[in-house]
């Protein structure tokens, strides 16, 4: 009976210990493009892991641009992470591709213990994503509003004008 018991311990132990092998990742972005509407940036990306084992990371931790955040996760969907990134302006939030490095636990551990800079630099980390940000728009100097409105003014000065013709 011991036996069966310790084998059955050692099989939890090896399926619990299991880690995800070779990783792809599909990453969704979306991002504040309207400068006149806010005046902070903020993103956001959708992270599907898909593991070659079928074993998803616990917890995924993002680094981005030096700050480690972990990753929320929606157990309806296993695999799917979400990172949100937020910036009180618009320049923080760089236009173009911002890396970001992905730390599964135990590469997130190795990051904690690391104490210099270049034991840091050392920490492979899980994997790697980027997030696309095209920039803000500040928009036209006048809003197309402006130009309906001065359309439709000169529309009916010309029809008030020829009205005037006929009539006058």
């Amino acid at each position: 009976m011991f036996r069966v018991v310790l084998a059955a311990l050692a099989i939890i132990a090896l399926v619990n210990g299991e880690t995800c092998e070779s990783p792809e990742f599909k990453v969704n972005s979306h991002s504040t493009r309207d400068a006149r509407l806010t005046a902070e940036s903020a993103a956001q990306l959708e992270i599907t892991v898909k593991c070659k084992n079928g074993k998803q990371p616990g917890t995924l931790y993002a680094d981005i641009n030096g700050q480690v955040v972990p990753c929320a996760q929606t157990p309806a969907a296993p695999g799917k992470y979400f990172i949100g990134v937020a910036a009180n302006t618009h320049k923080e939030l760089a236009s173009g591709r911002t890396k970001i490095k992905l730390y599964d636990d135990d590469s997130y551990s190795a990051l904690r213990k690391a104490r210099t800079e270049d034991a840091t630099k050392a920490v492979k980390p899980f994997g790697q994503v980027e997030l696309n940000h095209p920039g803000v728009s500040y928009g036209p100097w006048l809003p197309s509003e402006f130009f309906a409105v001065c359309t439709f003014g000169l529309v009916w000065w010309a029809a008030y004008r020829e009205r005037s013709k006929i009539l006058g």
